[in-house]
């Protein structure tokens, strides 16, 4: 069906995406108070140097060593590995919408935490709260996005899922040069609870994904009732029945290929005329285990890997984590704005790739975003090296990231719910983003490592654009185009790469 916006799915979307800005905002929140949190160093604008009568019961600083903080911010990472390992657990059984509710408490205790903390104990804690939020909110809201809006406006409307992320990173950068004083710096902090709560406000007025709900046993009804708020019209039948087909087609031809792995001897791999359709309503969501053991998701799982091992091994949070010291070398007097200029970088190129993504495609995008990375990558490793042009490291830096933004950034969050059927999709997210997090972890906590090891300068971002360039030849080969399919056409299709690609064939899948 051709989609048509209405003010109430703008507002499911909207509420939806503040679960990713607030996992953008805890990325960014603690990069500029760093010095203000572990050193008490306050800023000669500071206008109360001496906060004690401000905070009675609190104290103006938590002391620590460097090593010490970048424990605190990794604790980010840590909550958010197990936040997406529980996510689909949640997420299969009470739905979306309850899932992001619930998790909106987590949120607010974690904000709360941090933002009260009296030592350095309590600092983790809530670091680690609010990363197990942010991790249940990595899996559950380009999901839930995806089953909401019609199918030729997902990539539109699955970009504001990464733009919340970048909006958050941008609005802690900013907050951050404003309060990171010794008065003002736990409000930076428990600016966190009050977008918890705001969120928890508006999910009740928010209906339940009508895809989860046609999924479940005696659910037409309901699936029906919540696709005529998001549609804003009562003819919602055709859609639904659509789903439940493909459902169906797709549960026989499953059964087929299961009936060919189990008897490779049959000719023609023909399934039994007596085997009945599995109807998705009484289909079991699929675990785990199932999900990485089953040849019917090979395919899939090795291109949600891809998609978000790229992500972290481009290099891109190295960039953004380490901005400053990258550039303090090259351009001292300008290394604070360019960070915040890499920032509105970020979002403009997000929003650039709104427009760009259902009219070039989520394939040609991230073949596009990848190829100009990898060769601005050598640009920038160049420069640094030979420190010949200084601004060029910084336009080099800048460009590295408006290529992310357009492409490599958003599509890998876009596409799980599009190759992957919604009886799988919480766990194919769940380990998307377990993985997403744990290489997010490995480069952020191995960079500078790495870069030390190599003799400094630009020499790590040569690995970076090598990483690149293999990837982009491995998408090349495997990444199917999902613009205006359905996730059943994509599924049928055998993941196809080109739009026009036959049916699904049961033989290709070895």
């Amino acid at each position: 069906m051709t989609g048509q916006v209405n003010t109430y799915l703008v507002f499911m979307v909207f509420t939806i995406a503040l679960g990713a800005f607030q996992y953008g905002y805890h990325i960014g929140e603690l990069n500029t108070p760093q010095a203000i949190i572990s050193k008490c160093k306050s800023h000669d604008y500071d206008p109360d140097p001496d906060p004690s009568t401000f905070y009675a019961l609190l104290p103006p600083c938590i002391p620590m060593s460097d090593s010490t903080f970048s424990l605190v911010v990794s604790m980010l990472n840590v909550g958010g590995l197990l936040g997406a390992i529980l996510a689909p657990r949640f997420s299969d059984r009470f739905g979306r919408r309850l899932t992001l509710f619930g998790n909106t408490g987590l949120l607010l205790l974690g904000s709360l935490s941090m933002g009260l903390a009296t030592n350095l104990y309590i600092l983790l804690w809530g670091r680690f709260l609010a990363g197990v939020g942010s991790g249940i909110i990595t899996v559950i809201c380009s999901t839930y996005i995806a089953e909401c809006v019609p199918d030729d406006l997902r990539g539109i409307f699955g970009v504001c899922n990464q733009l919340g992320i970048v909006l958050g990173i941008l609005v802690a950068q900013v907050l951050g040069m404003f309060l990171s004083t010794l008065s003002g710096w736990r409000w930076i902090l428990l600016i966190g609870a009050f977008l918890s709560l705001f969120q928890a406000i508006l999910l009740p007025f928010c209906v339940e994904s009508p895809r989860y709900l046609a999924a479940k046993a005696g659910g037409y009804n309901a699936a029906k009732a919540s696709l005529v708020k998001l549609r804003g019209t009562e003819f919602v039948e055709d859609e639904i029945n659509s789903w439940r087909r493909d459902w169906a087609e797709e549960a026989g031809e499953q059964q087929q290929l299961l009936n060919e792995l189990d008897d490779p001897q049959e000719e023609g791999g023909q399934a039994d005329h007596h085997t009945p359709l599995v109807h998705p309503s009484k289909a079991q969501n699929v675990g785990m285990f199932s999900f990485l053991t089953s040849p019917l998701y090979r395919k899939p799982l090795c291109i949600l890997l891809l998609l978000h091992v790229t992500q972290q091994f481009s290099g891109i949070n190295a960039v953004i984590f380490y901005s400053t010291s990258i550039m303090t070398p090259i351009l001292p007097q300008y290394s604070d704005k360019i960070t915040v200029f890499i920032s509105l970088i970020n979002v403009t190129m997000t929003l650039v790739s709104g427009y760009l993504m259902d009219r070039l495609g989520r394939r040609s995008l991230f073949l596009y975003s990848s190829g100009i990375m990898a060769a601005v990558t050598l640009v920038l490793a160049w420069s640094m090296d030979t420190n010949m042009w200084p601004s060029l490291s910084a336009v080099a830096i800048i460009g590295f990231v408006a290529a992310f933004a357009v492409g490599l950034g958003p599509i890998p969050f876009l596409m799980v719910p599009e190759i992957v059927d919604t009886q799988a999709v919480s766990t194919a997210s769940s380990i998307a983003l377990s993985t997403n997090w744990i290489c997010n972890f490995v480069v952020s906590a191995g960079f500078l490592v790495v870069r030390n090891a190599l003799g400094g300068g630009g020499k790590v971002f040569y690995l970076f654009a090598v990483i690149l360039a293999i990837v982009w030849v491995i998408a090349y080969r495997i990444l199917p185009e999902t613009k205006g399919r359905s996730v059943e056409e994509v599924v049928r299709s055998n993941w196809a790469v080109k739009l026009n690609s036959v049916r699904f064939q049961p033989r290709s899948i070895a």
